[in-house]
C-alpha cells in the first residue's frame, strides 16, 4: 500500500520508524507485548488505506489540474473578449494560484512511500528515479511548503474577491463598471499575491530536513513558530475565515438573483417593441451567466474545502489533547486525508465548471483547440510550419 509520509500538512511528526511518537514506553508496559503489536497493526493498516486513497487520487488529480488550469489561462489571455473584462483577470489569477498548489501537491506525491502492516516504509517511486524533491533536500522541503500554503491563501482569497464583486453587481448593476475596473483588479491581484506569498514564508524557518538514525526527512524544525504561524496562516487566513466569507457571500447573491430574477420578468412583460425586448433578453442572458459561472466556483470552493476545514480542526484538538485513543486517532486522521484529497480537488476543478456553465468559454475554448489542430495539419512538403495563405504564397515565390 502507497502512503504519505506526513501529516495533515505534509510535515512528519512521526519517530524514526515513522509510527506516531505517542506509542511510548508507558504503552508497552502497560499491556501486553501481543496486545501493542495488534494495536500497532491495526493503526497502521488503516492508515495505510487511507493514504492509498490519498495517493492515488492525486495520480488523477494532479496532472488533470495542471492541465485544465493551463487551458484556462490560455482560453482567457487568448481571447480579446474574456481577456479585458475583470471576470478573466481574475479567473487567470485563480487558475495561476491553483496551478501553485498543485505543484506543491505534486511534489509531496513524488515522495510517497510504501508501508507495510509491521510500520516500515519504503519509496513508492525508486530513488534512483530522482523524484524524491522533498524529502532529498532541504531547499526541497521549504519550497514544497511554501507553493502549498501561499498558493492556498493566494486562491482562497481571490475566491473571496470574485464573491464579493459578484454581490456588487448583483446588487447594484449599474454601479459595477465604475467599482470594478481593470486597473483596480489588477492591483488587488497583485495585493492578494504579494500577502499570500509573504505569509506562505513561514516554512523557510519552521521546517528542515532533518535525519533521525540516518533517513533524512523534511519535519518541522520549530515547534513553537510553526504551531504559532499554523494557526494564523494555515487554520484562520486559509481555512476558516475565507470559507465563512463565501459562505455568507454567496447565500447572499443567490437570494439577490432570485429576487433580480423576477423583477427582470416584470420588466420584460412590459417591454412594447420586439427587438427591444429580443435585445434585453440576450443582456441579461450574458450578465446570468457570468455570474452562475462565478456563483459555481464559490458553490464548489465552499463545498470541496468546508469537510477539510472541519476535519483539520478535529485532527489538530485531537492530536493535541487525546494522545492515547487510537481508534479515535485513525478515525480522524482517514477522514483528514480523504477530505484532504477533496480540497486538492477544488484547485483542479474550475476549468470543469467553467466548460459547465460558460457558453463564452467552452466557444473560446474550441477555437483554441481548432487552432491547434489546423496548425498542425497545415505543413508544408519540406516540413515547414505555414501559418496562413500569405506565408503559403511567399513560399511559392522564394
Amino acid at each position: 500500500m502507497c502512503a504519505l509520509l506526513n501529516e495533515t500538512l505534509g510535515v512528519d511528526k512521526n519517530d524514526s520508524n515513522g509510527n506516531d511518537s505517542y506509542y511510548s514506553e508507558r504503552d508497552v508496559n502497560t499491556k501486553s507485548l501481543s496486545d501493542y503489536a495488534l494495536s500497532e497493526a491495526y493503526v497502521n493498516f488503516y492508515k495505510g488505506v487511507a493514504e492509498d486513497i490519498l495517493f492515488y487520487g492525486m495520480c488523477i488529480v494532479g496532472p488533470f489540474g495542471l492541465l485544465g488550469n493551463l487551458l484556462s489561462v490560455c482560453v482567457f489571455l487568448r481571447s480579446p473578449s474574456l481577456r479585458r473584462t475583470t471576470t478573466g483577470q481574475w479567473l487567470v489569477a485563480l487558475a495561476i494560484a491553483d496551478s501553485t498548489v498543485l505543484i506543491g501537491e505534486i511534489f509531496r506525491w513524488l515522495s510517497s512511500v510504501r508501508i507495510h502492516i509491521s510500520g516500515k516504509y519504503f519509496y513508492c517511486f525508486p530513488p534512483s528515479l530522482g523524484l524524491n524533491f522533498f524529502h532529498a533536500t532541504s531547499a526541497g522541503c521549504k519550497i514544497t511548503h511554501f507553493l502549498r500554503y501561499s498558493g492556498s491563501l493566494w486562491s482562497a482569497w481571490i475566491t473571496v474577491a470574485i464573491a464579493v464583486e459578484r454581490l456588487i453587481a448583483v446588487a447594484w448593476p449599474l454601479k459595477i463598471a465604475d467599482i470594478s475596473t481593470p486597473r483596480r483588479v489588477q492591483i488587488l491581484i497583485a495585493l492578494i499575491a504579494f500577502s499570500g506569498l509573504a505569509l506562505g514564508l513561514f516554512p523557510f524557518w519552521t521546517v528542515d530536513l532533518l535525519a533521525r538514525k540516518n533517513v533524512p526527512r523534511c519535519r518541522i524544525s520549530n515547534e513553537r513558530a510553526y504551531s504559532l504561524w499554523n494557526d494564523i496562516v494555515i487554520k484562520f487566513c486559509s481555512l476558516f475565515i475565507p470559507c465563512t466569507l463565501i459562505t455568507v457571500l454567496t447565500v447572499v447573491i443567490i437570494g439577490l438573483l432570485y429576487h433580480a430574477r423576477n423583477r427582470r420578468k416584470a420588466c420584460l412583460s412590459a417591454s412594447i417593441k420586439s427587438r427591444q425586448q429580443s435585445t434585453s433578453m440576450r443582456l441579461i442572458s450574458v450578465e446570468a451567466q457570468m455570474t452562475i459561472t462565478l456563483v459555481a466556483v464559490c458553490v464548489s470552493t465552499i463545498a470541496l474545502r468546508s469537510p477539510y476545514t472541519i476535519a483539520y480542526h478535529i485532527r489538530s484538538h485531537v492530536r493535541e489533547t487525546d494522545h492515547d485513543n487510537k481508534t479515535l486517532d485513525v478515525i480522524t486522521y482517514f477522514a483528514n486525508l480523504l477530505t484532504g484529497l477533496i480540497n486538492t480537488i477544488n484547485y483542479a476543478v474550475n476549468f470543469l465548471l467553467y466548460c459547465l456553465w460558460g457558453s463564452s468559454f467552452r466557444k473560446e475554448c474550441a477555437k483554441l483547440l481548432r487552432c491547434s489542430v489546423n496548425d498542425d495539419q497545415i505543413i508544408a512538403p519540406t516540413g515547414k510550419r505555414l501559418l496562413s495563405n500569405d506565408v503559403l504564397s511567399a513560399d511559392r515565390i522564394e
